[in-house]
């Protein structure tokens, strides 16, 4: 660590304080009492500070007296400003910087800055502000810190936890209870600083690997929220370049530490994007609630980021853990996506050539993001799609809809290459039969918004018919699996290289274990004693059960869950619903929906461990239940869904990546902490950036349709409606007689299953034409083009194939590392950083 220079910054620091009192004194207040004493108290430091060693301790005592005598006079005789705190800061600082400056730099300057920090709150409470909860809050954090600072050693891990715990403490108790603020994220941000400065984590868990991490993640994040938004499919490619590059700028890049990045940046962007698949719906289909309608009266912009980041939040932290105890049971499992991206951690620290590749791409796609964002800037109009953005040379060009033709996005472009050409084409055969339904249904009128477009009923019921489809898939895959024994010796025989397991049917192999695990359920007596050694020893007890969590966690992790659930949605009732009407969620459906979480992400497990990809509809049909039982409104269930899928995804990065630590020489329990950072940044930076992306471009918008929340939506409605004997869509065709409607909308929707039974049976994936349905067809064209460049250089040389086509949504999908996938690496996160950058900002702005 470089030394602090104690000179060069008490220099700078009372530069500064004198800058302060100079604008002061021009804006008129150079007659002012408290402006004089604080000239003469910044000149006095900033010499002794220069010219003379630093003062002995009955100095220092003599100044401390002076500063503690001076605070109260000045509250006593009406002086007491902003002067006031620069000039009790000056001193606070100068004797923090002083007392054992030379043994512990570190715990000086802290001392410093949370000394200044807790002059500032000092004079926001004789500002008046004193009966407000966030400022007493920061206060007493503000105090314990400075303490820690001067007088404690480098937290342990015990010591970390608890900051942890106090980080989410404070920030759900501010969300609860209203006080969230700019201030309670101060005091969040003071308790970061402290952990991350003072701490002396181990190889791998560094500083440089977390940071790394953070940065990139902060990417990956970014772009998976947007894919989320923009297609509906989430490709987590390219973190372990990113971290490559970044690691190697400084220092010697190691496998372990790249990933320890990779599972912090895709663990942020897994988390962040559990809710995007329900909640965008309130905003296309529930105008009446206040949350996510900045027309509404009742809006609330701090509400809304408070709805995002408490419900994201309080689901991913119960939800890390969920299925950790039985990680065993997808050991033997090929895991065809983590396996290349552990082969490729492992060995892309001697490649150069990589590098470069990713460089280029990234440097190419910034370029072209940043010249169009300026040029849209300088013309005042959009340029996001083609030929809509030639209008201004050819005004003929205006009846055709922005959101039909090519995206100008290097990032979908080369999302397109991910996907696979095969996804691509059946996408833009989706894309072709909304652009027929514009022309025949809508008399092809430029003047059609998307989100009117994306609302008609036949585009829905494809959808829908669609995803029945999917759900049928699911279940008829999962039947599949049920070999004979027979056919398992036949697998067995063809899958000689022990990648692929396949479980053995014999039931006599498995009564062991079966009666094993019955014992460690029940038997209470063994639960007692399991408590008992992990509050007297944890790491103890977790050596001695070499790293396995007991089952009855996970389901302790859950009922921490429903407890939350309860306390927030049935009795505090914090957010609304409506402008006279509290979002509430009945206390039984949170009891009994929230179990099914487990089953529903062991299931998706089984489909990612399998085939890498991550099934995302399954839990879907919980909400078929509880919308027919329990008669709940369309914004409950909505964010009832989309914390159950925030758990979900939670549990799933922390089984992905501890197959990914086991692959490159992580151990479990830093792959945890690794998750667990990764999930506070996803609900955190995850939050903001959702948040800024919905009050700047809207949900169901051009720029962000977002499908499966589109998808999601219908399913509901047309839930609901079947429960009040209704049918969905009747009334928005026009057409009188209620049974010609109704024969017409089921045509539509037989269609879609027909479409889509017919792509399974060729092996193709039904989600991909759902895609193409719901996505401005400007997007999936574009996706195209990447297609065919993944068709071009797989002529060139196959690859093994490494999925079966099993429908899904979210897909984790291994980029194949050629010189071309590293180039298309580096455009999408090439978009993704200037585009984050520029998302960022504006965040900041808001704040």
């Amino acid at each position: 660590m470089m030394k602090i220079d104690r000179t060069m910054f008490l220099g700078a620091t009372y530069i500064v304080g004198l800058a302060l009192v100079a604008l002061a004194m021009l804006t008129g207040r150079f007659a002012h009492l408290d402006v004089i004493i604080t000239l003469g108290v910044e000149i006095t430091l900033l010499y002794i500070s220069l010219f003379r060693p630093p003062l002995k301790r009955n100095e220092i005592g003599i100044m401390i007296l002076l500063a503690v005598t001076y605070y109260p006079l000045s509250v006593f005789f009406g002086i007491f400003s902003d002067m006031v705190v620069v000039a009790l800061g000056g001193v606070a600082i100068y004797v923090a910087m002083t007392i054992r400056v030379e043994l512990h730099p570190t715990k000086a300057l802290l001392g410093g800055v949370y000394s200044a920090g807790l002059f500032y709150l000092l004079f926001l409470i004789v500002q008046g502000r004193g009966l407000y909860l966030d400022i007493w809050m920061a206060l007493i954090i503000q105090v314990i810190l400075l303490y820690m600072s001067l007088s404690k050693r480098p937290p342990g891990k015990s010591e970390l936890a608890a900051i942890s715990a106090l980080i989410i403490t404070c920030l759900f108790l501010s969300i609860l209870f209203w006080f969230f603020s700019v201030i309670v994220l101060w005091a969040i941000g003071g308790l970061i600083l402290y952990g991350f400065v003072r701490a002396e984590p181990k190889f791998p868990l560094t500083k440089r690997a977390m940071g790394t991490g953070l940065i990139v993640g902060v990417v990956m994040t970014f772009m998976g929220i947007y894919l989320a938004l923009k297609i509906g499919l989430v490709f987590l490619v390219g973190a372990e370049m990113l971290g490559a590059i970044f690691l190697g700028m400084k220092g010697r890049y190691t496998r372990e530490e790249n990933a320890v990045v990779v599972t912090i940046a895709n663990t942020s962007s897994m988390v962040a994007i559990g809710v995007l698949l329900t909640y965008p719906a309130i905003a296309i289909f529930d105008l009446a609630n206040p949350l996510f309608n900045t027309s509404h009266v009742a809006y609330d912009p701090m509400m809304t980021l408070m709805f995002i980041m408490f419900t994201t939040g309080i689901s991913a932290v119960f939800g890390i853990v969920l299925l950790a105890p039985f990680r065993n049971r997808f050991e033997s499992e090929p895991w065809p996506h983590v396996q290349p991206q552990a082969e490729n951690i492992n060995s892309i620290g001697s490649d150069a050539e990589a590098r470069k590749a990713v460089g280029v791409g990234l440097a190419a796609s910034g370029a072209w993001v940043g010249a169009t964002k300026v040029a849209e800037g300088v013309s005042g109009s959009a340029l996001s799609t083609i030929p809509r953005a030639l209008a201004g040379i050819a005004p003929a060009l205006r009846a055709i809809p922005d959101w039909i033709g090519l995206s100008n996005s290097p990032m979908i472009a080369g999302i397109g290459f991910f996907v696979g050409w095969k996804r691509a084409a059946v996408m833009a055969m989706g894309s072709v039969l909304s652009i027929l339904i514009w022309i025949f249904l809508e008399g092809a009128d430029g003047s059609v918004l998307y989100a009117s477009h994306l609302k008609r009923p036949e585009i829905l019921y494809v959808a829908l018919g669609l995803f029945v489809t999917v759900i049928l898939g699911d279940v008829v895959g999962s039947k599949d699996k049920n070999l004979t024994p027979e056919e398992v010796q036949d697998e067995m025989k063809v899958q000689d290289d022990g990648v692929v397991m396949v479980e053995t049917p014999h039931k006599s192999d498995e009564l062991a274990r079966i009666l094993r695990v019955k014992e460690e359920l029940i038997s209470i007596e063994t639960f007692k004693e399991e408590v008992r050694e992990i509050i007297e020893n944890p790491r103890e007890y977790m050596r001695s059960r070499r790293g396995q969590i007991p089952p009855w966690i996970a389901f302790v992790s859950l009922g921490l869950f429903m407890i939350v659930g309860v306390v927030a949605f049935w009795f505090i009732k914090p957010f609304m619903q409506s402008a006279t009407e509290a979002l509430e969620i009945h206390w039984l459906l949170i009891i009994f929906g929230t179990p099914l979480t487990l089953v529903s992400a062991y299931f998706t497990a089984r489909a990612i461990s399998e085939t890498g990809m991550l099934a995302g509809y399954i839990s879907d049909i919980i909400a078929i239940p509880a919308i027919l039982f329990f008669r709940v409104t369309f914004s409950a269930i909505t964010t009832f869904m989309g914390m159950l899928g925030a758990i979900q995804d939670a549990a799933i990065a922390l089984l992905v990546h501890l197959k990914l630590g086991k692959m490159t020489g992580v151990r479990g329990r830093d792959i945890l902490k690794a998750v667990f950072i990764g999930t506070m940044l996803g609900t955190t930076v995850g939050s903001l950036i959702t948040f800024q992306i919905f009050s700047t471009y809207g949900f169901g918008t051009i720029e962000f349709p977002s499908p499966a929340a589109q998808l999601f939506g219908f399913l509901v409605l047309s839930l609901q409606g079947i429960g009040n004997f209704e049918l969905p869509g009747v009334s928005e065709l026009g057409i009188d007689n209620p049974l010609i409607a109704f024969a017409y909308l089921i045509v539509w929707g037989a269609g879609g299953f027909l479409a889509g039974r017919e792509l399974n049976k060729r092996g193709l994936s039904p989600i991909s034409l759902v895609v193409g349905v719901l996505i401005p067809p400007a997007t999936s064209f574009t996706i195209l083009i990447g297609g065919y460049i993944s068709y071009r250089s797989k002529q060139v040389q196959e690859p093994t194939p490494l999925t079966d086509h099993l429908p899904q949504q979210v897909e984790i999908i291994d980029a194949g590392y050629t010189k071309t996938s590293r180039i298309l690496s580096g455009v999408v996160a090439g978009e993704a950083v200037v585009t984050v950058i520029w998302v960022m900002l504006s965040v900041f702005l808001f704040i």
